[in-house]
């Protein structure tokens, strides 16, 4: 006998998520020891957050 009951999903905002995880990347990013292509790569995700933050 199968006892799961199926519930709705909370509704999300995609925006929201993107965000999270784009800050995450960065977070890691700023982790890491400064190497150009780190700083190239730290640039690139904070001009797309600074694009989805407006």
């Amino acid at each position: 006998m199968n006892d799961f009951v199926p519930r709705p999903r909370p509704a999300y905002d995609p925006h929201w998520v993107i965000k999270r995880d784009l800050g995450n990347i960065i977070e890691k990013l700023r982790a890491k020891e400064p190497t150009d292509e780190n700083r190239e790569s730290l640039a690139i995700y904070e001009e797309i957050l600074q694009r989805f933050s407006t």
